[in-house]
């Protein structure tokens, strides 16, 4: 049987772009990584694997070409190998042999998935997809973990029958083209030059006079990482709550906060990539569905914390509703990037995730790794774990990379995300404090 051929989404030929100028390329690795406790049915554990390369197209799509004219081809499915291995007989840690995996680049030209299994004890295993971002996105992390336990359990015995899919990723581009196409595209454009028009994105080049004014990474990510405290979390959640509105909008104007206290600019403009799964049909695509949206707030103008929070808010709701339009399809200028990049200061939340499956007698616990970094240079990454943990990771490149910077940061961060879960309708601190 002969591929199936069609053209790339908007993001995926974005992104077939930058594997072309970046050099860290385990950046673009996007993997479901899982630790499984209990006894482990290896038959079972293959043709679960196998199972999700029959269901989800995405796992079997290699691209050829650039540009406008990247596509996409959807190959038969085949068996998907899986690797094993017993980290420990061979005198490495299985964090370091996960780490190895991560660092080593998926050729997306020839297949765009890598699965190993490493054996931590005889109730234990560490498993990875390890898969090129081309194909996935971090909402696809849990559609993958999810059905990987049904078919393991239903591989074993049980009864779990997986969610059906709707779309494949190919059907989602067909449509993102049409609507690019049709009279919509004139009206997505109007409100994002409304939304955006005179803003700024954060000057981290002031504070870091090392750090790369042009975005691009000039050394390998790194990374510091830290959990907010319970109190904060339930704080937050708090204001959520009272405000009708998201976690995601109120650590986002907790970091907006923070850059404007860095920074002292009063108009602010940070990227966030946004699910892009409005229509129902993609809820269960397994795909790079995720566009790059800016987020702006005019933080000078709030007089308290819950002032920005709601003025965050009406940012937040516009831009899902209008998300279909990535900004890199927007007119040039329309952001002062001061000579750098739109995404040089990125803002991201991971989808709340269900952590812990079982299925087939064993206990599936989701791994969020750091060891993959970030394509962006200056990326907060929080995950909530739960309803009482958020992890924060700060990812970044270049001249901003020094670790004392990037905890600094980081604290500073938290410092006003438990400040605003004490007194939300604190004032604001001003830019230096």
């Amino acid at each position: 049987m002969e591929a199936l051929e069609t053209p790339a989404s908007v993001s995926q030929r974005l992104l077939w772009m930058i594997k072309h100028y970046r050099s860290d390329f385990g950046a673009l690795n996007c993997p479901v990584v899982c630790r499984i406790v209990g006894r482990l049915d290896e038959r079972a554990l293959q043709a679960a694997v196998g199972q999700l390369v029959v269901r989800h197209e995405s796992l079997r799509t290699t691209f050829h070409g650039r540009g406008a004219r990247l596509v996409q081809r959807v190959h038969a499915p085949r068996p998907q190998p899986l690797v094993w291995a017993d980290a420990t007989a061979a005198g490495e840690s299985p964090d370091a042999a996960l780490a190895r995996e991560l660092q080593t680049p998926i050729d997306p030209g020839q297949w765009p998935a890598r699965a190993s299994v490493w054996r931590v004890g005889p109730r234990e295993h560490l498993f990875c997809l390890n898969l090129h971002h081309l194909v996935t996105d971090a909402w696809s992390t849990g559609i993958l973990l999810r059905d990987l336990v049904a078919c393991y359990d239903a591989a074993c015995g049980g009864a779990s029958v997986p969610t059906p899919v709707g779309w494949q990723m190919a059907r989602f581009a067909q449509a993102q083209q049409e609507l690019l196409a049709s009279d919509q595209l004139a009206r997505y454009q109007r409100y994002w030059r409304r939304q955006l028009e005179g803003s700024q994105i954060p000057r981290l080049d002031a504070l870091y006079p090392a750090a790369d004014a042009t975005g691009a990474a000039t050394a390998a990510t790194r990374s510091v990482a830290a959990e907010l405290p319970a109190a904060t979390v339930a704080g937050l959640r708090e204001l959520a709550r009272r405000e009708k509105t998201t976690m995601f909008t109120v650590l986002l104007a907790a970091f907006h906060a923070q850059l404007h206290r860095l920074t002292g600019q009063p108009d602010l403009a940070v990227a966030s990539m946004f699910a892009n799964r409005s229509r129902p049909e993609v809820r269960d695509t397994v795909g790079l569905l995720a566009g790059m949206v800016l987020l702006r707030a005019q933080v000078a103008r709030q007089r308290s914390f819950t002032d920005l929070v709601r003025h965050v808010h009406v940012a937040v709701i516009s831009a899902f509703a209008y998300q279909d339009l990535p900004f890199h399809l927007l007119p040039t200028g329309l952001v002062d990037t001061g000579g750098g990049r739109a995404d040089d200061v990125m803002f991201n939340v991971m989808s709340p995730l269900r952590h812990d499956l079982t299925g087939g007698g064993a206990r599936f616990e989701l791994v969020v790794p750091t060891e993959i970094g970030s394509r962006f240079p200056f990326e907060l990454a929080l995950a909530p774990v739960g309803e009482h943990r958020v992890q924060a990771v700060l990812f970044r490149a270049g001249g901003w990379a020094d670790p004392a910077l990037g905890q600094d940061f980081l604290a500073g961060y938290l410092d006003v995300a438990a400040a605003a879960a004490r007194r939300p309708d604190m004032a604001l601190a001003s830019p230096g404090r």
